[in-house]
């Protein structure tokens, strides 16, 4: 049976502080996600951020945490600049408390501004 999808943005902006790891998206209960892109915006007008994406499955049902083992990209962003992270294919997350992680390795004030797009099954 086909699902209805929900094309767009997979929630709000979030704010990854300094030498912060945050969830930027978390699957629902009986939720499949479809993760396009994730879109990364430098806060900072004086400096290099450097951030990290992770794929993280869910540990019990709840979110897991953030390591070597599912990251899949460290990206440096330039003063004040915007990237786009498009794998080829859309990352799928499919349980329960699967989430994307964004850690934002800076030790000074600047914050990054963190956008998931893709699809979730309504």
């Amino acid at each position: 049976k086909a699902m209805a999808l929900n094309r767009g943005n997979l929630g709000n902006v979030t704010v990854v502080s300094a030498n912060q790891t945050t969830a930027v998206l978390t699957v629902g209960s009986a939720q499949t996600a479809y993760v396009k892109g994730i879109l990364l915006y430098n806060l900072s007008d004086s400096g290099i951020q450097n951030t990290k994406i992770y794929v993280v499955p869910n540990s019990g049902g709840s979110a897991g945490s953030a390591t070597t083992q599912n990251q899949v990209a460290r990206i440096g962003l330039g003063t004040d600049d915007t990237f786009f992270f498009e794998p080829a294919y859309p990352i799928t997350l499919t349980a329960n408390g699967d989430t994307i992680q964004v850690q934002n390795e800076a030790s000074t004030n600047a914050s990054i501004n963190v956008l998931v797009l893709g699809d979730k099954e309504v």
